[in-house]
């Protein structure tokens, strides 16, 4: 092969292999003094074409690759990290989690590494998306700039191609290794005085259907020009899966993981068994669901399983990882975190199961109400009531006898997760997936139709 068919086969591939996984983590195993040791490696590569003003301006591959120690000396834990992969690198990461461990006060709460365990298998990885060139991107993105020059109108976003690896392996003789890709679209189109917005993710960037996605962002944003303005209050809404998923996800950090359950911090301390939200409602962690973005083991080598969370309304379980799970006197439910975990277990692949309409369905059993694209600038005002605040964004619609009339101004709610669940009259059959990239974590989500979705503010634009 010549030197640029080798390239291309390199870029089409994971960052790491796993026979190279194998090897450097057996290194850094081998290099560490402890009396047990945990490494977990990670890699990833990511190109990404971003536009702004209709115009392709950046054009950029980055590549990170970071290994993390764990060293276990009697009941004592030291960690260290390094993105330094050779043996030098390797062994002064491991001197460093070693002197952590020996200074660091007793734990008597820690588990047992892991033992090896096989993994169902997990079909991540898609070489066309690992091998994405920029000028497969500018090809993507050119005609959704294109139109919306035509129109008048202001586009901006990024398409990004990423692939990874994943490995762990411990001293008991555990190997785990996953290689994935990721191929997200995201694109803004800006008016005068209004916006449209879409948003996907999926592993195959062939997958992203950019030309007709970009054409959903300039349709919200033609349809939401000169925006009213109206009152806030209770209202029916329909929310599009984007701003479902907005929701959703805060019940993964706000009490689905198994350490707040414990610690009496989450919404579902005390409460499981009991109804929490309405019959419709199954949500569940499921790293296999075709939509969503798994990985077949966690942070510790643990499988991961299908945890079911909440079913039919009723709270059913919290996910573990060996921590949790030992203080439960349960097994591990493949959910550790990112060493050193501080925050427990938590849900990395939230599915909510959907129903059987379609977003136009849902909209057309509407009398008056709003549409919402998506939420923004969201917080958390009281994690116990799971009641979080934000805004709408980029296409907010009023909803009357059954059609979308015209585009409304923006506004503020302070609405409880759960209660909204509560409310939720019907779903929509059209599930997708949102990564959110400050956690790494993915929410499947179908469109809702809520009752009194409380609005408490509007803004001038």
């Amino acid at each position: 092969m010549n030197e640029e068919t080798v390239a291309a086969a390199a870029e089409a591939a994971p960052p790491i292999g796993q026979d190279e996984a194998r090897l450097i983590l057996r290194e850094a195993l081998g290099m560490s003094g402890a009396d047990a040791t945990e490494a977990v490696l990670e890699a990833r590569r990511e190109s990404l074409t971003r536009f702004a003003n209709n115009e392709i301006h950046q054009n950029v591959t980055s590549l990170r690759q970071v290994l993390t120690l764990r060293a276990i000396v009697g009941r004592r834990v030291g960690l260290a990290t390094t993105e330094r992969l050779d043996s030098s690198g390797l062994a002064q990461a491991a001197d460093r989690a070693l002197a952590m461990a020996r200074l660091a006060p007793e734990d008597p709460g820690r588990p047992d590494l892991a033992p090896p365990a096989a993994c169902a298998p997990l079909e991540a990885f898609v070489p066309a998306t690992a091998a994405s060139t920029p000028e497969e991107r500018a090809a993507a993105v050119g005609p959704v700039m294109e139109a919306a020059a035509a129109r008048g109108l202001n586009s901006a976003g990024a398409l990004s191609a990423a692939s990874g690896t994943f490995a762990v392996a411990n001293t008991r003789g555990l190997f785990a290794w996953q290689p994935e890709t990721y191929a997200r679209f995201t694109c803004t189109v800006r008016a005068e005085d209004s916006s449209g917005w879409v948003d996907r993710h999926r592993r195959d960037v062939r997958a992203l259907e950019t030309a007709v996605l970009g054409e959903t962002a300039i349709r919200k944003a033609l349809d939401s020009r000169g925006p009213a303005a109206i009152e806030p209050g209770a209202w029916t809404v329909v929310l599009e899966p984007a701003a479902v998923a907005e929701l959703v996800a805060f019940l993964g950090t706000l009490g689905l993981g198994a350490q707040s359950e414990q610690e009496g911090r989450s919404f579902l301390s005390g409460r499981l068994g009991q109804k929490i939200t309405g019959e419709r409602v199954t949500l569940a962690d499921d790293a296999w669901d075709p939509s969503a973005f798994g990985r077949p083991f966690d942070y510790e080598g643990t499988p991961r399983r299908k945890v079911e969370l909440i079913a039919q309304g009723v709270a059913r379980a919290v996910v573990h990882d060996r921590r949790t799970a030992k203080k439960a006197g349960v097994e591990s439910t493949g959910h550790a975190t990112v060493p050193p975990a501080t925050d427990g277990p938590l849900p990395f692949n939230l599915v909510l199961a959907g129903g059987d309409r379609s977003l136009e369905q849902l909209v057309a059993s509407v009398e008056r109400g709003i549409l919402v694209t998506r939420f923004w600038y969201n917080r958390v005002v009281d994690p116990r009531r799971t009641l979080v605040t934000g805004m709408t964004r980029d296409g907010t619609f009023l909803i009357e006898r059954g059609r979308v009339t015209r585009g409304v101004r923006n506004l503020r709610f302070n609405e409880s997760v759960l209660g909204v669940l509560e409310r939720a009259e019907a779903f929509g059959r059209d599930a997708e997936p949102t990564v959110f990239d400050f956690s790494g974590s993915c929410v499947v989500a179908p469109a809702l139709l809520v009752r009194d979705f409380r609005f408490t503010g509007a803004s001038p634009f």
